[in-house]
């Protein structure tokens, strides 16, 4: 193990690396594995497992320097041990350490670290090292450090005498062993990566289309290596912009162009793409226009920081109704938008068209399985003019499973079918209630549905709804016509029609306005109020053209 730090060399921590995580079990079972070498008489090694490095491309000046494919966290922990051996032993072990295993002393600033660990870590580490100070900052590098340094200066060994430091270092330099696998020049560092994936945390496809790309670019630990610019620029704005969803991002972006890309199959899509791109600067393009796309995927899952009101409440509205698959679609009309293609209007047309779309084919029960290839033959065959004419075209051509219900269709499936359990009917109520603008409207945020004629019919209900209770009760109770929503859900429960209205006397919701007006509530009431409810849903849903309606 000590090979790796000694001699003029560098050994780096690629940016692609995660940072260090190694915690306190980790740092405890080193400490006792080495006593037990420390304490031998007959002092053998302690196998630490295997690392495997490959020398960097990077400029020709300077010490060698070689990529640390795996074994990170083992060289960190051994490298920040040495820096507590460091300021714990007498001035002339001090030196040694420092100048021999620490440092490369008479290099530049570039090349005075012996070992450099990825960029999150970078600060601390150098304190630790160059400095000689811990920044107790909460890292695990600085917690590591003053676990060490606490077991030096307090520790005892296995017979229950202090530590001896000298010894410890003594037992670092002799009895931690790794095997050293060191690739050339003509090995593939990545394909090495990536088939030792398989240990520790696995990696996401984000991180593996992250190690892809930086790979491609030269490494450097300087502030202006390739690496760390693209990773800069690019890449970590995209990490902070969109934290867990960036995965998802990169399934989308790889998905706009009509290609279907399963959630395994990210980065063997984007590895496909980029590789046939010549060199650092096409491949650099395309890392640019991966960025710029983040920020309209950003603006798919987080609407309130869209500019156009009428685009905003349009975002909003398909983010709620969690229909993702349209996502490579929607990210191909912003892109459109962001060149000047296609204006705020008629964005605004094709994201309602969209809307539409969804809302009729689930008040329909259409079987969702078709979305997908839906929306990417959409964005496959996207056009470069007449947005808004060639969506609604190409949207009402389906037939089947591929259909946009027409307004027949729509019409007899919000007025008699069950509506009550699917993801899209609170949905509906909530956008229903928002079209009557009433001028003091109702907080929705915590509105629940509500059943008018109840769940459970009480002898009062029966009484109510005539001898045809049971019948109007099973085939009316989920329909449109008798949901709607309340605050008082709990409160109004089975309670009789005349108790209700008297619960919602001072309602600011307008789906219970009309109820106040009734002396009943039956059959008649509850297809009366679906046929008014439906007259908005057409008007709030528009369906397909009437040339292309296939019934």
């Amino acid at each position: 193990m000590i090979q790796y730090f000694n001699g003029e060399k560098q050994n780096i921590i690629p940016l692609f690396q995660r940072r260090y995580s190694w915690n306190k079990q980790n740092w405890q079972a080193l400490w006792d594995d080495m006593l037990v070498q420390y304490d031998a008489e007959d002092r053998t090694s302690h196998f630490m497992g295997a690392i495997v490095s490959v020398p960097a491309r990077s400029v020709p000046v300077g010490v060698n320097k070689y990529l640390i494919i795996d074994g990170q966290q083992r060289l960190t922990t051994v490298s920040l041990l040495l820096a507590a051996l460091r300021d714990s032993v007498d001035e002339n072990s001090a030196a040694r350490i420092q100048e021999v295993y620490l440092t490369n002393r008479f290099r530049g600033p570039d090349d005075t670290l012996k070992f450099v660990p990825t960029q999150a870590d970078r600060d601390c580490y150098t304190s630790l090292i160059l400095q000689r100070e811990n920044p107790s900052d909460g890292s695990l590098m600085s917690d590591a450090y003053k676990f060490f340094r606490d077991k030096l200066a307090k520790g005892v060994d296995l017979n229950g005498d202090p530590i001896d430091c000298a010894k410890v270092l003594e037992t670092v330099e002799h009895a931690l062993q790794v095997v050293m696998i060191n690739l050339g020049d003509a090995d593939d560092p990545y394909l090495i990566f990536e088939s030792l994936n398989f240990k520790g945390q696995p990696l996401t496809q984000a991180d593996l289309v992250r190690n892809y790309i930086l790979m491609r670019f030269r490494h450097s630990i300087s502030p202006n290596g390739e690496q760390e610019r693209i990773y800069k620029k690019y890449w970590a704005p995209m990490e902070e912009q969109l934290g867990g969803g960036l995965t998802e991002f990169l399934r989308h972006y790889a998905m706009k162009d009509g290609e279907n890309v399963y959630q395994t199959g990210i980065y063997a899509a984007t590895k496909s793409r980029l590789r046939n791109l010549s060199g650092p600067e096409s491949v650099e393009a395309e890392v640019a226009r991966m960025h710029e796309f983040s920020s309209m995927y950003s603006t798919i899952l987080n609407p309130e920081g869209e500019q156009s009101a009428a685009v905003r409440k349009r975002l909003e509205n398909i983010k709620n109704l969690d229909v993702g698959t349209s996502y490579p679609l929607l990210l191909r009309l912003l892109d459109a938008r962001r060149v000047g293609a296609i204006s705020d209007d008629e964005l605004d047309k094709c994201l309602s068209l969209i809307e539409a779309f969804i809302i009729r084919r689930s008040i329909c029960q259409v079987p969702t399985n078709a979305l997908n290839k839906l929306f990417l033959s959409w964005a496959k065959q996207f056009p470069t003019e007449n947005y808004v004419a060639w969506l609604h075209s190409a949207m009402s051509a389906g037939q089947g499973g591929r259909r946009f219900p027409s307004d027949a269709d729509f019409r007899n499936s919000f007025v008699n079918d069950k509506q009550y359990g699917r993801g899209s009917t609170h949905f509906v109520l909530i956008q229903l209630e928002r079209f009557s603008g009433h001028r003091e409207p109702a907080d929705l945020e915590h509105a629940t549905i509500e059943h008018i004629m109840p769940q459970t019919l009480s002898e009062r209900w029966q009484q109510d709804l005539g001898p045809t209770a049971t019948e109007v009760h099973q085939r009316l109770l989920h329909t449109f016509g008798n949901l709607t929503l309340t605050g008082y859900n709990a409160e109004l429960s089975n309670l009789s029609f005349q108790e209700k209205k008297v619960k919602l006397e001072k309602t600011h919701i307008e789906l219970n306005r009309g109820l106040l007006n009734l002396e009943k509530w039956g059959e008649a009431e509850i297809q009366a109020r679906a046929d008014e409810m439906f007259e908005v849903a057409a008007r709030l849903w528009p369906g397909p053209l009437a040339s292309q309606t296939r019934g």
